[in-house]
């Protein structure tokens, strides 16, 4: 597993826990480089929010 910030510190993302989620090495290289990556960010970075919430439940 690779942890990666879902919307890039290169791109104003911030380092904070609810932007980070944990990808095998394929699903991140989707994220980065696929064709479909902006629908895959999405998704991504709504997952990574939900399951942050949870886990301060």
């Amino acid at each position: 597993m690779q942890v990666d910030h879902v919307q890039d510190l290169a791109q104003d993302g911030p380092d904070l826990p609810w932007n980070m989620i944990a990808l095998c090495p394929n699903c991140h290289a989707l994220k980065t480089y696929g064709a479909n990556q902006k629908k895959l960010r999405r998704l991504l970075a709504a997952t990574a929010r939900r399951l942050h919430a949870q886990a301060l439940r």
